[in-house]
């Protein structure tokens, strides 16, 4: 007597949709036998079809948990972990931009501010001695000796590079090289204020001597 017995082996990529639907169709029947991984360790008939599941709505993004990833695949793959690492050092990379640049934002505007403070305290210096030109101090009154009154403060003062037009001084202000010009014309000055390092002006302004009110 002859007995045969007949062995059906089905080798299935979960990867590929129409693998996925006849594997669901064999979960579905009655003569399913053991299920077994590549690496030939064997696998639950309920967690095969959890498995399958998680593809019936495929096309649909859905957000899982690493619970949810855990029980699906058995934990979070090599692949998951190097997609993931990307995106986090892509994020860190961004956020890290933003910072530097915020940061750098900051410190320009402080240094702008101390500019400002610095150059708007030397503007009240230069107006203080502006006002003390041939200023009676005993009297409260000016005696001016010369009609060109602008010409004859800018004498007063010391000028750090002649080859330029009016008297050039180069001012420390909040750590930054500021040059300071001061030019005359009549009875009035012209200052203006220029960042060394930038190449780009803070501020100008304008004053007329006190003491021209007494001229004859």
């Amino acid at each position: 007597m002859t007995s045969s017995m007949t062995v059906h082996l089905h080798v299935m990529d979960l990867g590929d949709a129409k693998h996925r639907a006849h594997a669901l169709q064999l979960l579905e029947g009655d003569t399913v036998g053991s299920i077994h991984q590549v690496d030939g360790s064997s696998l639950h008939r309920d967690t095969l079809l959890s498995a399958l599941n998680a593809f019936t709505d495929e096309n649909e993004l859905t957000e899982l948990s690493l619970d949810e990833l855990a029980g699906l695949s058995g934990g979070v793959g090599l692949p998951e972990a190097l997609v993931s690492s990307t995106i986090l050092m892509a994020m860190v990379a961004s956020a890290s931009g933003v910072f530097s640049n915020s940061m750098s934002a900051v410190n320009q505007s402080q240094i702008q501010d101390s500019l400002n403070a610095g150059v708007n305290a030397n503007i009240e210096e230069v107006r203080n001695d502006l006002a003390s030109q041939f200023l009676n101090s005993s009297t409260g009154q000016y005696a001016p000796t010369t009609s060109d009154l602008g010409a004859d403060f800018l004498t007063t003062m010391t000028d750090e590079d002649s080859a330029q037009d009016g008297v050039q001084t180069l001012l420390n202000v909040g750590g930054q090289q500021v040059q300071r010009t001061i030019t005359a014309d009549g009875h009035t000055i012209e200052i203006s204020y220029t960042h060394v390092a930038e190449a780009e002006q803070i501020s100008s302004t304008t004053m007329i001597s006190p003491a021209a009110g007494w001229l004859p």
